[in-house]
């Protein structure tokens, strides 16, 4: 038995009743109460706890996340309520299940008003409050940074393909950008909230971890146990480490084959709902228990609340406070819920609901599922058809507590005026009204779906539109399909072709989701139709979109109304305060460079990179006003360092147009050749070789 340790003494006798170790069955009084302790949530995106040691997996290392296991509570079975992000999110901040916060996808959906979030309660608590996340769909426009005096979001598209899930930001720099937030402030209470994206598909860790791990997915567990651990490591510098309430956990588990699906977001099955939940409290009291109780993220709402004996602290019915629980409260007699609408919103297939109790996990769809497990923890026999007890009042408990799927981002009459004067419905999402495909039966198309997406990542565009047209023409509804297949064919110079693709994801999709419009408004402005790409943006706006106001701005360039389009683009950098809507500095910087004034156009290319260092427009920009100044040296030399700094297709790309913009051709050609040997199947750089071996036929 771990005995309390000495540094606690001054607590116990403060009258504290703590455990004396994890297995000792006295009850305390009461749960520890830290009135004023620092809050550091740690969110790791898509861990399974089963490929963590520290619940007996052995093929991966991960010494930070042990070293804290010391120092914490160990929860054994802890649940998602959905395998998203940002639902699961939205769960973790606001203590309800998505059925009640209404946020049931990644995108189309924002957190309610209503509803107080974490941050929000502990700043009106007087808590400093900030957060950094890694991925863009923690973006603070869904609701989720509600409540944070501080929250970094600038991230970045890592690959061709225009999906919230290839949005991301290294672990190591959000890690480092919080730090530095809390350095400021630790000798008060604060809130920091880490979120890192590492584990999440496509899997590939960086060095030295690929190198280590044969199996790409533990080598991004290990790589994100780094990043935790030098986390960790500066908030012990900053002397607030001991003192802090830390709860370690991730949104969701990853499908890695196991029932057929390779990653998450379809599936309740437990390698996808089941997560990892450590709870560290000041001065490591209870350190090392272990808690075998299923118990579920919104718990979490709920223990911060006790722990800080947070006067006039929302409650929660049917959470339950995990430190109470470690400290030997009865375990309450519940079930934790699961309800998954994104098969149906994203694939038109049947929504997924499920309940797991400490002895059997009921899954209710097309053709339900019930498992033992205590013996069958993998979950493969389906014992349903055999109608034991356990099903008759596992179904009946699903029906209670099973919500309506609702419409994306509710209107007000005024907006929803404005979109059907646009052409646009509202209200309800569609729906066909016919049977829906259970997802189990349907995983094959999906599973071809992300072998497409992987193949246009990789530049090879062509062999996924063959991929994408066959697993389309058999499931029409899937609304990622189209999707990666715009994304595809524009990258094939099929720009019509991209637009249609889109169009048909957003014909297809709950109305009201924005991100769809303003794609669809970015591809009609490069398919020659600016009045399509107007209208389509500004129903974006009305849809509270700030990224629509970059189209708006652009259209009104293309059309030479540099007056219009310096409003436009001033208004989206209003709105966006100090994180703006990418792209805007770079518009900026283009209408000002038409009016000749390249000292402005630098400033606005520079205010493009602070928020995003790696932006090629604001990088390749700074190359054409060192040329337009007449120094094509420092011109070709900042392309140089374009390139080098993200050798990507993209940036060879955006390096041919800046080259052949200032003369620089015999470079040009050189810079091509080298891109066509990086990247030789990307369509783009073939259909560039034209245009560099003929100046007159340029194109950006």
């Amino acid at each position: 038995m771990r005995s309390v340790p000495a540094r606690l003494a001054a607590v116990v006798a403060a009258g504290l009743s703590l455990l004396p170790s994890a297995g000792c069955p006295r009850r305390p009084a009461a749960a520890p109460r830290f009135p004023g302790a620092p809050v550091v949530l740690i969110s790791v995106d898509t861990l399974r706890s089963d490929r963590l040691p520290m619940y007996g997996y052995r093929g991966s290392a991960t010494p930070a996340l042990d070293a804290l296991r010391k120092d914490s509570v160990l929860f054994e079975r802890a649940y998602t309520h959905v395998p998203l992000t940002l639902p699961a999110h939205a769960s973790l901040f606001t203590g309800l299940e998505p059925g009640r916060h209404g946020v049931l996808d990644n995108s189309g959906y924002r957190l309610a008003a209503g509803d107080p979030t974490l941050a929000e309660l502990l700043e009106g608590a007087g808590y400093a409050t900030g957060g950094a996340v890694s991925a863009a769909v923690l973006s603070s426009q869904s609701g989720i940074g509600r409540g944070f005096g501080f929250y970094e979001e600038r991230v970045e598209a890592r690959g061709p393909v225009s999906m919230l899930d290839f949005v991301e930001r290294p672990g190591g720099e959000t890690a480092g950008l919080l730090a530095g937030w809390i350095r400021g402030k630790a000798d008060r209470p604060f809130f920091a909230f880490l979120h890192t994206y590492e584990p999440h598909a496509p899997h590939e860790a960086p060095e030295p971890f690929r190198s280590r791990y044969p199996d790409p997915y533990d080598g991004e567990v290990a790589a994100s146990d780094a990043v935790v651990g030098a986390f960790l490591d500066e908030l012990k510098k900053a002397g607030a480490y001991d003192r802090a309430l830390v709860v370690f956990l991730s949104d969701h588990g990853e499908g890695l084959g196991d029932h057929g699906e390779q990653q998450h977001g379809i599936f309740l099955y437990r390698e996808a709902i089941q997560v990892p939940l450590l709870l560290k409290l000041p001065g490591q009291a209870l350190a090392g228990a272990s808690v075998g109780a299923p118990v579920q993220l919104t718990d979490v709402f709920t223990t911060v609340g006790e722990v800080l004996a947070l006067p006039g602290f929302p409650g929660r019915p049917g959470t339950a406070s995990l430190a109470a629980l470690a400290a030997g409260a009865p375990v309450p007699s519940r079930r934790v819920f699961a309800e998954n609408f994104s098969p149906r919103i994203r694939l038109g297939w049947s929504e997924l609901r499920s309940l797991v109790s400490a002895t059997h996990h009921y899954i209710e769809a097309p053709t339900p599922e019930l498992y033992d497990l205590e013996n069958d923890p993998a979950e493969r026999e389906n014992l349903a058809s055999r109608r034991p007890p356990e099903l008759r009042a596992m179904v009946a408990e699903t029906e209670r507590r099973r919500t309506a799927l609702s419409a994306p981002q509710p209107v007000d009459a005024e907006t929803a005026r404005r979109l059907q004067a646009l052409g646009y419905l509202t209200g309800t999402p569609r729906d066909d009204g016919g049977a829906r495909p259970d997802p189990k039966d349907a995983i094959g198309s999906l599973v071809r779906l992300q072998s497409a997406t992987g193949l246009h990542a990789s530049g090879r565009s062509a062999e996924a539109v063959a991929v994408l047209l066959e697993v389309l023409a058999a499931n029409p509804r899937l609304v990622d399909g189209w999707e990666v297949l715009a994304s595809a064919l524009e990258r094939q110079g099929r720009v019509d072709e991209a637009l249609a693709a889109l169009e048909k994801a957003v014909a297809l999709s709950p109305p009201g989701r924005s991100n769809h419009l303003v794609d669809v408004a970015s591809l009609a402005l490069r398919a020659g139709r600016p009045d399509d790409a107007r209208r389509h943006a500004e129903a974006a706006l009305a849809l509270g979109d700030p990224r629509a106001l970059a189209v708006l701005g652009r259209v009104a360039l293309r059309e030479g109304k540099l007056s219009e389009a310096l409003r436009v683009i001033d208004d989206g950098l209003a709105r966006g305060g100090a994180f703006p809507p990418a792209g805007l500095h770079v518009l900026r910087a283009e209408v000002l460079g038409r009016q000749g004034d390249l000292p402005g156009a630098e400033a606005e290319y520079r205010l493009e990179l602070e928020a995003r260092p790696r932006s090629l427009e604001a990088l390749s920009g700074l190359a054409i006003v060192a040329a337009s100044r007449g120094d094509l040296d420092e011109a070709s030399r900042r392309v140089g360092a374009m390139v080098r700094a993200a050798p990507t297709a993209d940036a060879y790309l955006a390096g041919l147009f800046a080259l052949r913009s200032f003369g620089r051709g015999e470079e040009a050609r050189a810079l091509l050749a080298e891109g066509r040997r990086a990247f030789p199947l990307d369509p783009r750089l073939a259909r560039e070789k034209a245009s560099v071996e003929n100046p007159g036929k340029a194109r950006r």
